[in-house]
């Protein structure tokens, strides 16, 4: 069932082992959970590499939580980390939601963060008065558990970005930080798509490098003035989504 390596490709062949075996462990067919995978000699031999590259793909499908690696018994496919799930249609901070359950959840404000642009993805459907607003960026690291689940980069735009300028999100919130400045947003648009992430978000969500996510574009406006634009990537191993509706009204958005 093993994809064999294809050293023709940019993805280092470690990547595409330990892209192969997750793919084989969350699909359930060929190794089920407490199973035992082969010995590192024969997937070696399986996907013509060294033991070396085996030995890193391991490593990191360990640190992601899918196999456990025993001294002197061998590499066993662990029970998989569950999904965290994010609900669209619920109004309720999802940090919130989780703590009510049990959980530790938090987003970490990343004040040393470096500046970046407005993604025209973003500014392509703002009037030409609400792309001249002056502009705050923000950006905050999600976590459950202490797993990273994702990233958002907010763009406050007006009476929003004068009122956040040179202070530290409480509890990593934007909602919560506006809030005694006399900022709601009433509407939020979304858009969602999936994508690899980049290297920068490799790095923070300590995920592999082709590892996939949810991309969310967002629009925040509080009646018709502008508050923010946002892109939050969610790890696709670590999150999944959920959205009920009424479906004689609900209909499809897709994106061309």
């Amino acid at each position: 069932m093993a994809t064999p390596v294809d050293k023709k490709l940019v993805l280092p062949a470690w990547a595409q082992v330990e892209r192969d075996l997750r793919s084989l462990i969350e699909q359930g067919q060929e190794f089920e959970v407490g199973s035992q995978l082969p010995t590192e000699k024969e997937m070696a031999v399986i996907y013509d590499v060294s033991r070396i590259t085996i030995r890193q793909a391991l490593a990191t499908l360990a640190d992601e939580g899918y196999v456990e690696r025993r001294q002197g018994s061998g590499t066993f496919v662990a029970d998989r980390p569950r999904h965290v799930q994010h609900d669209f249609g619920l109004t309720t901070p999802w940090r919130d939601r989780f703590r009510e359950a049990g959980e530790d959840a938090q987003s970490i404000h990343l004040t040393d963060a470096a500046e970046e642009q407005e993604p025209y993805e973003l500014t392509r459907t703002l009037t030409r008065e609400e792309r001249a607003l002056p502009r705050l960026h923000l950006k905050r690291l999600h976590l459950v558990n202490s797993k990273p689940i994702g990233i958002t980069d907010s763009w406050l735009a007006g009476a929003a970005a004068d009122a956040l300028r040179g202070t530290v999100l409480i509890d990593g919130s934007v909602s919560k930080s506006l809030d005694p400045h006399g900022i709601f947003e009433t509407n939020i648009d979304h858009i969602l798509e999936v994508r690899s992430v980049t290297s920068l978000e490799a790095f923070l969500l300590d995920a592999s490098i082709d590892a996939q996510v949810f991309l969310d574009w967002s629009i925040g406006r509080s009646g018709e003035d502008l508050v923010q634009t946002s892109r939050t990537v969610w790890l696709g191993a670590r999150v999944r989504f959920h959205y009920s509706s009424d479906m004689t009204t609900a209909s499809p958005m897709v994106q061309a």
